[in-house]
Order: structure tokens, then C-alpha cells, then sequence
């Protein structure tokens, strides 16, 4: 081939390969939009909850103890409810302790650790109360200056302590409650009490006490009392404080989790969901503590703790469709909620803040199921369960 013919042929297969480049291109793009147009008349439905442990039964609420006809707006800054809801959530199983032969050898020793003793030093005998449960009574002032009395259930660990601290002349001179920097520090005796009756601490969030959500008001910090009339009363300040009640939430539940939007199941995305667990009466919770001045130390006088473990890493994890907030909000009017909390006179509540989270009461439950929680004025909380009733017993 000669020169002229050599580029003749370079340019002609130029041409051909930018038009066959063109096509490719073409071809690739009205493919793109094909798909595209495809997605939009035929969208794909995204995988159904598995609802892996069958129907399952609704939270137990309590007894509400506000029973009025109430009215319902939203004021949420927004202005609307929220429209960013999955459209399932994970449901975990509940960790059930079984009973053991040297479950009552074991609570002996942790009661033991508390120093319950009679007036010779020796360790008071359990009192068989029924069930699961004992109880080890002081006939006198033990080694805190405290006159105690626990029942513990030997098989789930929970107990209710008692004492004649609003009685006592170191609870009332205050002194190692007036000598803390602040009532934060009332939490480290509760920790040690835990400790010492080998309590399961391993969920529970301490921040939570120490530093209370801005956001949402479910818990609460340290709060002082004083003993007037051999009952307490709020106070502000930590010189003025004889008893600081402190209460412990278990830690959130954080999980990322692909689901549908607000109920939509045509378009799926990952949710980055941190939870947080709310009790029967917020802000307070079923773990709460009385500290007051013993006879040595800051000491506990009166303890609650009604506790239950999570398993979060169950062998199959089961996921469960929820309500949108719309729904829930439409269950709250009908009186389908539970009314947690209230502290004002009038009937018209409004709603200022609207999510999602946990429910641990105090029955024992098999699963920890989702709520969606509603927040108003003057300390207003109600409480509807989040997954739909075809999904529960």
C-alpha cells in the first residue's frame, strides 16, 4: 500500500470506530433508560419482614393513671408528624434466667455482701415468701445505720430493699450527701451496691443518668430531696439535699436495618437506627435508687430493681413491620395508647416530639418490642405499640 492509501484506510476505520463507540453509547444509555422506566411502571417489591418468632404479644402496660378524655395536636418544630419511618423494625428476644440449684446459695452470698446481719454480727436467715422469693429482714440498725428489709428473687435477681431512713439523725445531718460536688456522685454508690450484690450492670448506660438526652426527656438526672415531716421533698440545691434518688436506663439498641420508607416496600434503603429503651413512668425507670448519709458513707436506703437482659445476637433475628406515625398518632386519638406520664390539668395535649423505641415493663416478657412514643407539655408521655395488631396475639 503507498502512503495516500495507508491513511485513507486509517481514517475510514477511524470513522468506523467512533460510530461503533456512538452505538455503544447509545445502546448503553437507551438500556439505562429502559431500566429505568422499567423500575417506574413495574417497581420491585422489597422483602417482607420475616416476623421470625410468629405472632407475638403486645406490650403489658400498667394501669394508666391518667384516665381523661383528652384532645390531640401535633407541635412538632416541623409541624407534622414524621414521614421517615422503616417500615419494620428488629425485635429481640428476651434472655430468661432458668431456675438453678444454687440460685438460693447464691443470693444468700450476695445478701451476705451486704452485710445483713442480726445483732451479734451473725447473717440473718432467708425468709421463703413464696415462689422465687425471700426475704432477709433486720431487726435493728445494721452496720450502714440503716434498719433494712430486701426481697429477692433468687431465680431473675430482682429485688425490692426498704429501710427506716427518713427516721434516722445521719440521713437528716446529710452530711455525706451535702459533702458531694454535685448529685452525680450519688451514682457510684449505687454502682458499688451493684457490685456488691452482683447485680447484672453489663446493659446499663450510666451516662444516660449522668448526661440525660436534650432531646428527648425519658430520662432524667440524679434528683434531690429533702426530708420534711417524715416525707420527701424536691429541692435544687445539694446543700440543701438529704436524699438523692437515682435512676438507671438500660443501654440503647443500635442497629443498621434495610427496610421501606414510611411503609413504602418499593424502595429500600439502610437505616441507622439508635433506639432507646423507656419504661412505665418517665423519666424514671424500674432500676432506681435512694442514696442517703449511713452511718460511715453515702449509702443506699431504698432500692427498685426490676431487670431484664436483651439478647442481641439471637441465632435468627427477627424483623417485624411497624406502624407509620401517622397510624400510631391515628391509635393515640382512638385511646389505643398508654398515657405513661402527665403533670398538667388541661385536656388538649399538644405533641412536640414524635419516635421510635423499646418497651421494658415490669412483667416478665418474652421479646422487647417497639413503641412509638409520643412527647407533649407538663411532662406528657403516651406510648402505642408499633407493630400492627395482625402481628399479635
Amino acid at each position: 500500500m503507498t502512503l495516500h492509501d495507508t491513511t485513507e484506510f486509517a481514517k475510514k476505520g477511524g470513522i468506523v470506530f467512533a460510530l461503533l463507540v456512538g452505538v455503544g453509547i447509545i445502546l448503553a444509555i437507551f438500556f439505562r433508560v429502559g431500566a429505568v422506566i422499567h423500575s417506574i411502571l413495574f417497581p420491585p417489591k422489597i422483602q417482607a419482614p420475616n416476623v421470625a418468632y410468629g405472632k407475638l404479644q403486645p406490650p403489658i402496660f400498667p394501669q394508666s393513671n391518667f384516665n381523661g378524655e383528652y384532645t390531640y395536636s401535633i407541635n412538632t418544630v416541623s409541624g407534622t408528624l414524621p414521614d421517615d419511618f422503616p417500615d419494620r423494625l428488629n425485635v429481640y428476644p428476651m434472655i430468661i434466667n432458668q431456675p438453678d440449684v444454687l440460685n438460693l446459695k447464691n443470693a444468700e452470698q450476695n445478701i451476705t455482701n451486704l452485710q445483713f446481719v442480726d445483732s451479734t454480727g451473725n447473717n440473718l436467715p432467708a425468709i421463703p415468701i413464696g415462689g422465687s422469693n425471700y426475704e432477709w429482714r433486720e431487726t435493728s440498725p445494721g452496720p450502714t445505720g440503716f434498719q433494712r428489709a430486701i426481697v429477692f428473687n433468687i431465680v431473675s435477681q430482682n429485688f425490692t430493699m426498704n429501710s427506716n431512713y427518713l427516721t434516722q439523725l445521719s440521713v437528716l445531718q446529710a452530711r455525706y450527701v451535702q459533702n458531694m460536688h454535685d448529685q452525680t456522685e450519688a451514682i457510684q454508690p449505687v454502682q458499688n451496691f451493684l457490685s456488691t450484690i452482683n447485680s447484672p450492670v453489663s446493659d446499663i448506660d450510666f451516662t444516660l443518668t449522668q448526661n440525660p438526652p436534650s432531646t428527648e426527656n425519658y430520662t432524667t438526672a440524679p434528683q434531690l430531696y429533702s426530708v420534711s415531716n417524715g416525707q420527701l421533698t424536691p429541692t435544687t440545691s445539694i446543700a440543701s439535699a438529704q436524699v438523692i434518688r437515682v435512676d438507671l436506663y438500660q443501654k440503647e439498641i443500635d442497629y443498621t436495618i434495610t427496610a421501606g420508607r414510611d411503609q413504602d416496600l418499593t424502595h429500600s434503603q439502610n437505616f441507622d437506627m439508635t433506639l432507646p429503651i423507656v419504661y412505665p413512668h418517665p423519666p424514671y425507670s424500674t432500676m432506681n435508687f435512694l442514696v442517703a448519709s449511713g452511718q460511715n458513707e453515702a449509702d443506699i436506703a431504698v432500692a427498685n430493681f426490676n431487670h431484664q437482659k436483651i439478647n442481641l445476637a439471637p441465632d435468627t433475628q427477627g424483623t417485624y413491620p411497624i406502624k407509620s406515625a401517622q397510624q400510631a398518632f391515628d391509635d393515640l386519638k382512638k385511646g389505643r395508647g398508654y398515657i405513661a406520664s402527665y403533670n398538667g390539668n388541661g385536656n388538649q395535649i399538644l405533641i412536640t416530639n414524635v419516635f421510635l423505641a423499646y418497651y421494658m415493663g415490669t412483667s416478665l416478657q418474652n421479646y422487647l418490642t417497639p413503641v412509638v412514643v409520643f412527647e407533649g407539655q407538663s411532662g406528657f408521655f403516651a406510648y402505642v405499640p408499633a407493630i400492627p395488631t395482625d402481628t399479635t396475639q
